[in-house]
């Protein structure tokens, strides 16, 4: 589309979640000007209530972690989800792949035109698929398992007649109902009892990414490649220290209010973001310029540091 250029700046779509988060927060109109995005790191010049300003920091940890070919692949969903005007942040579960061809473009376009809003603001944008479940043994009552329900093994231990393998690697991210979760490792449980289970039985399961929507003026994607390990949390630590030192060196505003940071990262499930336990570990002095210090990942913005009530011109009581 004309004036938009893919793959796109993960740091714009940063900064207008993080409007669309503080002016919910403090009740204000918030507007963004003099936008200026280079290396990972974008500024802009806030205006609050149309009377303050507010400068904002948005540090892109996204990008440094990205490679050719994932670039590649976001900029290919981006301009399929473009074309069929969809307005919407979408996030990569970390280690899924990015749709580069028909007919799963317009899968994924359909599914996240059928996405519903939860309670959060968020969207989950389900995918179907399925899970494998093949009987190793006759002993024993486990059942080892491969991929995204790796982290629910102890839901079946005890439960199933015998030793089990589950493949379920099409899984990244599970929806977030608690109760749809449970009726998927009991459907692992019932199909653990089937006569026919050792040539294995297929059992459908719903791999659910997460999305923003309405306000962004294009289509966003975000994530990074590859699963998390040990080497994954070493690198964000090295470009997160980078991008604080670029920000530093940076010419500060003349005038404004306040100052504000934010990181963007990546991360399965918005809970288990590792961006606050890194800046922690950081050097204080690296974003003790900073009146607020907030961080985004699976579509929602968390306030790691903020000022008490009232202190801020633009927190008073409306009226």
């Amino acid at each position: 589309m004309p004036g938009r250029t893919y793959p796109s700046d993960p740091a714009q779509a940063a900064q207008a979640l993080f409007v669309r988060w503080f002016g919910g927060h403090y009740a204000r109109s918030t507007a963004a000007e003099a936008v200026e995005s280079r290396d990972g790191v974008l500024r802009a010049r806030l205006t609050v209530g149309r009377r303050w300003s507010l400068d904002l920091v948005v540090l892109d940890t996204l990008t440094p972690a990205a490679d050719f070919a994932f670039e590649t692949a976001r900029a290919t969903l981006e301009q399929r989800l473009d074309d069929a005007g969809l307005d919407v942040v979408l996030w990569i579960p970390r280690g899924a792949e990015i749709p580069t061809f028909e007919p799963a473009l317009s899968d994924i376009a359909a599914a996240i035109e059928e996405a519903e809003d939860g309670e959060d603001g968020r969207a989950e944008v389900r995918r179907p698929v399925e899970v494998n479940l093949r009987r190793v043994g006759t002993t024993g009552s486990v059942v080892t398992v491969l991929g995204g329900l790796s982290s629910q093994w102890a839901q079946f231990t005890n439960k199933v007649p015998g030793s089990f393998q589950l493949q379920s690697a099409a899984i990244h991210r599970l929806p977030l109902d608690e109760g749809e979760r449970d009726m998927l490792m009991q459907r692992v449980v019932s199909a653990a009892a089937q006569p026919d289970i050792e040539e294995g039985k297929r059992i459908p399961a719903i791999d659910a990414w997460t999305a923003n929507r309405g306000g962004f003026g294009r289509a966003y994607v975000l994530g990074i490649p590859g699963v998390e390990n040990d080497e994954s949390a070493a690198s964000l630590r090295r470009n997160l220290r980078t991008l604080l030192k670029r920000a530093g060196e940076m010419e500060p505003p003349e005038s404004v209010d306040a100052r504000a940071l934010l990181v963007l990262g990546a991360a399965t499930y918005a809970e288990d973001e590792k961006l606050s336990w890194s800046l922690k570990g950081m050097d204080p002095r690296l974003y003790a310029a900073f009146d607020m210090i907030t961080v985004a990942a699976d579509g929602v913005v968390k306030p790691l540091l903020q000022p008490a009530r009232g202190s801020l011109p633009w927190d008073a009581p409306l009226g």
